[in-house]
C-alpha cells in the first residue's frame, strides 16, 4: 500500500503532466485556427479554378478535346499511391488510422493483381512503411510545419512524369480530409487519370455567357487542369496538416480532463490516508494517556 509521500509525489507528477497536456493543446488549437483558414481560403480557390475550367469545357462544346493527363495507359498495371501523414505524434488515432486505410487499399490491389508503388509525405508513414518492411519510391519527412513550404510543386511533377511517361497507369491520394475540430476522414480519391467529368458545367453560368478566351479555350482548359491538380495535391496537404492539429488538440484535451481527473482521484484518497494516520495517531495518544492514568491508580 502507498504511503502519503508516495502519493504525494504522484500528485505532483501528474500535475506536470496535465501543465505540459494543457500546454499542447493551447498550441495545437492555435495551429488548428491558422491552417483551418488556409483550408477554407484553398477550397474558395478550387472552386474559382473549376468556374473557369467548367467555362472552357463549356466553350469546347463539340469539339474533340482530349488532356494528356486524362489518358491511362494500358501498358502498365502500376498504381502510384501518394499518402500524406502526420509529422509527429500525441494525436490520438490520426495516424493509426491512415495505416489502416493504407493496408486496405494494399489488400484491394493485390485482389486486382496490380502492382503498387508509394510516394509518401511525412514522417510517421515512412515509421511506418518502414516498420512493415514495404517498399516506396521516395518520402519526404523533413517537413516544415506550413503545408506551404513543402515541396508540393516537386512532389506533383514527379507523379506527372511518372504517369506521362506510362510507368503507372493511375494515381491515388490518401489523405485525412478535414471536416471540423472533432471530424475527420480518411479518404482515397483518384488524382489521375484525370476526369473532366468532375466540372460541373452549371457552375460556367457564374460567368458571362459570351467569355472570350485567348488564346484558345483549349489552351486556357490545359493549362487550368494542370493548376487544378497541383492544387489539389496542395489543398490534400493542407486538410491533412489541419486534421493533425485537430487531432493533436483533441487528444491532448483528453489528455488534460484524465489528469485532472486522476489528481482529484488521487487527492481523495491522500485525503483518507492522512485522515486515517491522524486518526491512528490519536488513538495511540488516548490508548497511551489512558494506560498511564490506569497505572497511577
Amino acid at each position: 500500500m502507498a504511503n502519503l509521500k508516495d502519493i504525494k509525489r504522484r500528485i505532483r507528477s501528474v500535475k506536470s503532466t496535465r501543465k505540459i497536456t494543457y500546454a499542447m493543446k493551447l498550441v495545437a488549437a492555435a495551429k488548428l485556427r491558422k491552417s483551418q483558414d488556409a483550408v477554407l481560403v484553398a477550397r474558395d480557390y478550387m472552386e474559382a479554378l473549376n468556374i473557369i475550367a467548367a467555362s472552357a469545357l463549356k466553350a469546347l462544346k463539340g469539339k474533340d478535346y482530349s488532356h494528356p493527363l486524362s489518358k491511362s495507359s494500358e501498358e502498365s498495371r502500376s498504381v502510384l499511391v501518394v499518402v500524406i501523414g502526420g509529422s509527429r505524434g500525441l494525436c490520438g488515432p490520426y495516424n493509426t488510422n491512415i495505416e489502416k486505410k493504407v493496408k486496405e487499399l494494399i489488400e484491394f490491389y493485390q485482389r486486382e493483381k496490380k502492382e503498387l508503388k508509394f510516394i509518401l509525405i511525412g514522417k510517421k508513414v515512412g515509421e511506418f512503411f518502414r516498420r512493415e518492411k514495404r517498399e516506396y519510391l521516395k518520402s519526404y519527412e523533413d517537413l516544415k510545419e506550413d503545408p506551404f513550404a513543402w515541396p508540393l510543386d516537386e512532389i506533383y511533377r514527379e507523379v506527372e512524369g511518372l504517369f506521362l511517361n506510362k510507368e503507372v497507369s493511375q494515381v491515388d491520394l490518401v489523405y485525412t480530409k478535414f471536416y471540423s475540430a472533432v471530424s475527420m476522414q480518411v479518404v482515397s480519391e483518384k488524382f489521375l487519370p484525370v476526369d473532366t467529368s468532375f466540372i460541373d458545367e452549371e457552375k460556367a453560368k457564374r460567368l458571362p455567357a459570351d467569355l472570350i478566351f485567348e488564346p484558345s479555350a483549349e489552351e486556357v482548359l490545359e493549362s487550368v487542369i494542370s493548376k487544378i491538380l497541383s492544387s489539389t495535391l496542395r489543398q490534400a496537404a493542407l486538410e491533412a496538416k489541419t486534421s493533425e492539429n485537430a487531432s493533436r488538440m483533441v487528444a491532448m484535451d483528453n489528455a488534460t480532463r484524465n489528469a485532472e481527473e486522476l489528481i482529484h482521484t488521487l487527492t481523495l484518497y491522500y485525503n483518507r490516508l492522512r485522515q486515517s494516520s491522524i486518526t491512528n495517531e490519536i488513538l495511540d495518544i488516548v490508548g497511551g494517556a489512558e494506560a498511564l492514568r490506569k497505572g497511577e491508580l
